[in-house]
Protein backbone atom coordinates (compact mmCIF):
# COMPACT_ATOMS: atom_id res chain seq x y z
CA UNK A 1 0.00 0.00 0.00
CA UNK A 2 2.80 2.30 1.06
CA UNK A 3 4.80 1.44 -2.10
CA UNK A 4 1.24 2.85 -4.55
CA UNK A 5 1.13 5.92 -2.30
CA UNK A 6 4.63 6.91 -3.39
CA UNK A 7 4.25 5.81 -7.29
CA UNK A 8 1.08 8.25 -6.80
CA UNK A 9 3.02 10.74 -5.61
CA UNK A 10 5.17 10.97 -7.97
CA UNK A 11 2.80 10.79 -10.52
CA UNK A 12 1.06 13.58 -9.06
CA UNK A 13 4.64 15.43 -8.46
CA UNK A 14 5.18 15.23 -12.47
CA UNK A 15 1.33 16.80 -13.15
CA UNK A 16 1.91 19.37 -10.83
CA UNK A 17 5.27 20.43 -12.36
CA UNK A 18 4.21 19.79 -16.21
CA UNK A 19 1.48 22.44 -15.09
CA UNK A 20 3.94 24.92 -13.24
CA UNK A 21 5.99 24.71 -16.65
CA UNK A 22 2.98 25.50 -18.94
CA UNK A 23 1.59 28.31 -16.90
CA UNK A 24 5.57 30.21 -16.89
CA UNK A 25 5.41 29.46 -20.20
CA UNK A 26 2.26 31.45 -20.83
CA UNK A 27 3.71 34.25 -18.40
CA UNK A 28 7.01 34.77 -20.87
CA UNK A 29 4.78 34.84 -24.17
CA UNK A 30 5.31 38.54 -25.69
CA UNK A 31 2.27 41.42 -24.89
CA UNK A 32 0.51 41.65 -28.13
CA UNK A 33 0.27 45.47 -28.76
CA UNK A 34 -1.69 47.66 -31.67
CA UNK A 35 1.10 49.95 -33.24
CA UNK A 36 -0.45 52.57 -35.69
CA UNK A 37 1.85 52.76 -38.80
CA UNK A 38 3.95 55.62 -40.14
CA UNK A 39 3.42 56.53 -43.14
CA UNK A 40 6.09 58.73 -45.14
CA UNK A 41 4.91 62.31 -45.95
CA UNK A 42 3.01 62.95 -49.36
CA UNK A 43 5.38 63.51 -52.53
CA UNK A 44 4.93 67.46 -53.59
CA UNK A 45 3.12 68.04 -56.40
CA UNK A 46 6.74 69.83 -58.18
CA UNK A 47 8.31 68.05 -60.61
CA UNK A 48 10.88 68.04 -63.50
CA UNK A 49 10.36 66.47 -66.48
CA UNK A 50 14.19 66.03 -68.92
CA UNK A 51 11.88 64.62 -71.80
CA UNK A 52 14.29 61.87 -72.24
CA UNK A 53 11.77 59.74 -73.59
CA UNK A 54 8.83 61.24 -75.63
CA UNK A 55 6.89 57.93 -75.48
CA UNK A 56 6.71 57.28 -71.79
CA UNK A 57 4.68 61.00 -71.59
CA UNK A 58 1.57 59.73 -72.11
CA UNK A 59 1.76 57.03 -68.79
CA UNK A 60 2.71 60.01 -66.84
CA UNK A 61 -0.46 62.19 -67.80
CA UNK A 62 1.18 64.64 -70.52
CA UNK A 63 -0.79 64.66 -74.01
CA UNK A 64 -0.37 65.33 -77.13
CA UNK A 65 -2.56 67.09 -79.96
CA UNK A 66 -2.25 68.60 -83.24
CA UNK A 67 -4.94 71.03 -84.42
CA UNK A 68 -2.82 72.10 -87.07
CA UNK A 69 -4.22 72.24 -90.90
CA UNK A 70 -3.74 70.26 -93.36
CA UNK A 71 -2.28 68.41 -90.53
CA UNK A 72 1.08 67.04 -91.38
CA UNK A 73 2.53 63.66 -90.03
CA UNK A 74 4.30 64.73 -86.47
CA UNK A 75 3.49 67.32 -83.95
CA UNK A 76 5.85 67.10 -80.64
CA UNK A 77 7.93 64.45 -81.07
CA UNK A 78 11.31 63.59 -79.72
CA UNK A 79 14.14 65.97 -80.04
CA UNK A 80 15.09 66.32 -83.52
CA UNK A 81 18.88 66.57 -84.22
CA UNK A 82 19.63 64.16 -87.27
CA UNK A 83 21.03 64.63 -90.54
CA UNK A 84 20.06 67.00 -93.24
CA UNK A 85 20.43 63.98 -95.62
CA UNK A 86 17.58 62.07 -94.25
CA UNK A 87 14.74 64.94 -95.45
CA UNK A 88 14.52 67.35 -98.03
CA UNK A 89 13.62 70.96 -96.59
CA UNK A 90 13.42 73.41 -98.94
CA UNK A 91 15.71 75.94 -96.37
CA UNK A 92 18.43 73.42 -95.25
CA UNK A 93 21.03 73.15 -97.55
CA UNK A 94 23.87 73.28 -97.32
CA UNK A 95 23.28 72.40 -93.30
CA UNK A 96 24.27 68.89 -92.46
CA UNK A 97 22.05 68.59 -89.19
CA UNK A 98 18.47 69.47 -88.55
CA UNK A 99 17.74 70.43 -85.24
CA UNK A 100 20.09 71.01 -82.41
CA UNK A 101 21.26 68.88 -79.56
CA UNK A 102 19.70 68.52 -75.98
CA UNK A 103 20.07 71.26 -73.11
CA UNK A 104 20.33 68.57 -71.05
CA UNK A 105 21.48 65.14 -72.00
CA UNK A 106 21.70 61.94 -70.08
CA UNK A 107 22.21 59.16 -73.02
CA UNK A 108 22.13 60.67 -76.38
CA UNK A 109 21.69 64.24 -78.12
CA UNK A 110 18.02 63.40 -78.55
CA UNK A 111 17.26 63.71 -75.13
CA UNK A 112 14.31 66.45 -75.40
CA UNK A 113 11.36 67.21 -77.41
CA UNK A 114 10.58 69.25 -80.31
CA UNK A 115 8.13 70.15 -82.64
CA UNK A 116 8.56 71.91 -86.33
CA UNK A 117 7.35 72.67 -89.55
CA UNK A 118 6.31 68.81 -90.23
CA UNK A 119 3.29 69.50 -88.02
CA UNK A 120 1.35 70.74 -91.02
CA UNK A 121 1.05 69.57 -94.42
CA UNK A 122 1.34 72.43 -97.09
CA UNK A 123 2.71 70.71 -100.04
CA UNK A 124 -0.51 70.55 -101.81
CA UNK A 125 -1.56 74.55 -100.69
CA UNK A 126 1.43 75.79 -100.49
CA UNK A 127 0.60 77.08 -96.96
CA UNK A 128 -0.78 76.27 -93.44
CA UNK A 129 -1.43 77.00 -90.26
CA UNK A 130 0.22 75.25 -86.95
CA UNK A 131 -1.12 74.33 -83.92
CA UNK A 132 0.18 71.56 -82.27
CA UNK A 133 -0.37 71.02 -78.24
CA UNK A 134 1.78 69.63 -75.45
CA UNK A 135 -0.06 69.34 -72.66
CA UNK A 136 0.55 68.47 -69.07
CA UNK A 137 -0.66 66.34 -66.39
CA UNK A 138 -3.17 67.69 -64.08
CA UNK A 139 -1.42 69.32 -61.44
CA UNK A 140 -2.67 71.55 -58.45
CA UNK A 141 -2.03 75.50 -59.68
CA UNK A 142 -1.58 78.53 -56.92
CA UNK A 143 -0.25 82.16 -57.10
CA UNK A 144 3.22 81.91 -56.74
CA UNK A 145 3.81 78.44 -58.40
CA UNK A 146 6.75 78.58 -61.18
CA UNK A 147 7.08 76.73 -64.55
CA UNK A 148 10.94 77.14 -65.76
CA UNK A 149 12.16 75.48 -68.95
CA UNK A 150 14.37 75.93 -71.47
CA UNK A 151 13.78 76.35 -75.35
CA UNK A 152 15.85 77.59 -78.38
CA UNK A 153 15.33 77.43 -82.26
CA UNK A 154 17.12 76.15 -84.81
CA UNK A 155 20.59 78.79 -85.91
CA UNK A 156 19.65 79.50 -89.51
CA UNK A 157 23.17 81.18 -89.42
CA UNK A 158 23.99 79.10 -92.89
CA UNK A 159 20.53 78.85 -94.09
CA UNK A 160 19.27 80.56 -97.43
CA UNK A 161 16.45 82.39 -95.73
CA UNK A 162 15.35 83.35 -92.16
CA UNK A 163 13.30 81.49 -90.38
CA UNK A 164 10.67 82.14 -87.58
CA UNK A 165 9.08 80.52 -84.99
CA UNK A 166 6.65 81.56 -82.46
CA UNK A 167 5.37 79.29 -79.02
CA UNK A 168 2.85 79.94 -76.51
CA UNK A 169 2.59 78.69 -72.89
CA UNK A 170 -1.24 78.86 -71.76
CA UNK A 171 -2.80 77.52 -69.07
CA UNK A 172 -6.40 75.49 -68.23
CA UNK A 173 -7.21 76.91 -64.23
CA UNK A 174 -10.89 76.07 -64.77
CA UNK A 175 -11.84 72.37 -64.86
CA UNK A 176 -8.24 70.40 -65.57
CA UNK A 177 -9.53 68.95 -68.94
CA UNK A 178 -7.41 68.94 -72.14
CA UNK A 179 -9.97 70.58 -74.23
CA UNK A 180 -8.25 72.68 -76.59
CA UNK A 181 -10.84 72.50 -79.48
CA UNK A 182 -10.45 71.25 -82.71
CA UNK A 183 -9.18 74.29 -84.97
CA UNK A 184 -5.76 75.90 -85.31
CA UNK A 185 -6.99 79.11 -83.75
CA UNK A 186 -9.36 77.60 -80.84
CA UNK A 187 -7.49 77.34 -77.38
CA UNK A 188 -10.63 75.23 -75.77
CA UNK A 189 -10.59 76.24 -71.75
CA UNK A 190 -6.24 76.95 -72.12
CA UNK A 191 -7.64 80.52 -72.31
CA UNK A 192 -4.88 81.98 -69.63
CA UNK A 193 -1.90 83.24 -71.50
CA UNK A 194 1.32 82.86 -69.29
CA UNK A 195 3.80 83.20 -72.12
CA UNK A 196 4.31 84.56 -75.81
CA UNK A 197 7.67 83.69 -77.38
CA UNK A 198 7.76 85.68 -80.89
CA UNK A 199 4.12 87.08 -81.79
CA UNK A 200 4.94 89.06 -84.07
CA UNK A 201 7.03 86.32 -85.94
CA UNK A 202 10.28 87.94 -86.50
CA UNK A 203 12.98 86.72 -88.00
CA UNK A 204 14.74 84.53 -85.43
CA UNK A 205 18.13 85.89 -86.52
CA UNK A 206 18.18 89.25 -85.24
CA UNK A 207 20.46 90.30 -88.32
CA UNK A 208 17.54 89.81 -90.73
CA UNK A 209 15.12 92.19 -88.99
CA UNK A 210 14.90 96.24 -89.11
CA UNK A 211 15.89 97.56 -86.38
CA UNK A 212 17.95 94.21 -85.59
CA UNK A 213 15.33 93.06 -82.46
CA UNK A 214 15.13 89.13 -81.89
CA UNK A 215 12.98 86.73 -82.82
CA UNK A 216 12.90 83.23 -80.74
CA UNK A 217 16.25 82.39 -79.64
CA UNK A 218 18.80 80.43 -81.51
CA UNK A 219 20.61 79.21 -78.33
CA UNK A 220 18.93 77.17 -75.54
CA UNK A 221 17.19 79.95 -73.34
CA UNK A 222 15.98 79.87 -69.76
CA UNK A 223 12.04 80.88 -69.03
CA UNK A 224 10.61 81.71 -65.49
CA UNK A 225 7.16 82.14 -65.48
CA UNK A 226 5.59 83.27 -61.72
CA UNK A 227 2.14 82.23 -61.36
CA UNK A 228 -0.50 85.32 -61.10
CA UNK A 229 -3.45 86.84 -61.25
CA UNK A 230 -5.63 83.29 -60.03
CA UNK A 231 -8.73 84.94 -58.28
CA UNK A 232 -10.32 83.88 -55.62
CA UNK A 233 -8.26 82.07 -53.20
CA UNK A 234 -5.25 81.99 -55.56
CA UNK A 235 -5.35 77.97 -55.86
CA UNK A 236 -6.76 75.70 -58.34
CA UNK A 237 -6.71 71.99 -57.22
CA UNK A 238 -6.78 70.32 -60.66
CA UNK A 239 -5.20 72.74 -63.92
CA UNK A 240 -3.01 72.30 -66.21
CA UNK A 241 -0.44 74.37 -68.96
CA UNK A 242 0.03 73.43 -71.79
CA UNK A 243 3.43 74.24 -74.88
CA UNK A 244 1.07 75.49 -77.74
CA UNK A 245 3.78 75.28 -81.56
CA UNK A 246 2.33 77.67 -83.57
CA UNK A 247 2.12 79.67 -87.03
CA UNK A 248 0.15 81.29 -89.40
CA UNK A 249 0.11 81.14 -92.92
CA UNK A 250 3.45 78.68 -92.76
CA UNK A 251 4.92 75.84 -93.49
CA UNK A 252 7.66 73.73 -95.39
CA UNK A 253 7.00 76.17 -98.21
CA UNK A 254 6.81 79.52 -96.18
CA UNK A 255 2.86 80.09 -97.24
CA UNK A 256 1.84 83.57 -98.95
CA UNK A 257 4.04 85.74 -96.36
CA UNK A 258 7.49 83.80 -96.58
CA UNK A 259 6.83 82.53 -92.65
CA UNK A 260 9.19 79.68 -92.92
CA UNK A 261 9.21 77.50 -89.38
CA UNK A 262 12.07 75.78 -88.59
CA UNK A 263 12.48 73.57 -85.37
CA UNK A 264 11.41 74.13 -81.46
CA UNK A 265 13.06 72.47 -78.65
CA UNK A 266 12.01 72.19 -74.82
CA UNK A 267 14.14 70.92 -72.54
CA UNK A 268 14.34 70.47 -68.60
CA UNK A 269 11.10 71.14 -67.11
CA UNK A 270 10.90 72.34 -63.96
CA UNK A 271 7.22 72.56 -62.32
CA UNK A 272 7.45 74.27 -58.66
CA UNK A 273 4.49 74.33 -56.32
CA UNK A 274 5.11 76.42 -53.52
Amino acid sequence: MKKLNLVTCALLLSFAASIVVVSCNKEEAPTQRLVTPVFPPAPPASFVEEFDSAGTLTRKGWVFKNNSYPIGTTGWRQGRYESASMAQYKFLAPVPFIGFPAYSASTTPNDFISCDASAVNDAATGTGDISAWLISPMVPIKNGDQIIFYTRAVNDANYPIYTKDRMQVRANFSNGTVNVGGSPTSVGNFNTLLLDINPQYLNNDPAGNTPAAPGYPQDWTKYTINITGIPGTGAVPAARFAFRYLAADAGLFGGSSGNYPTVVGLDSLAFIHN
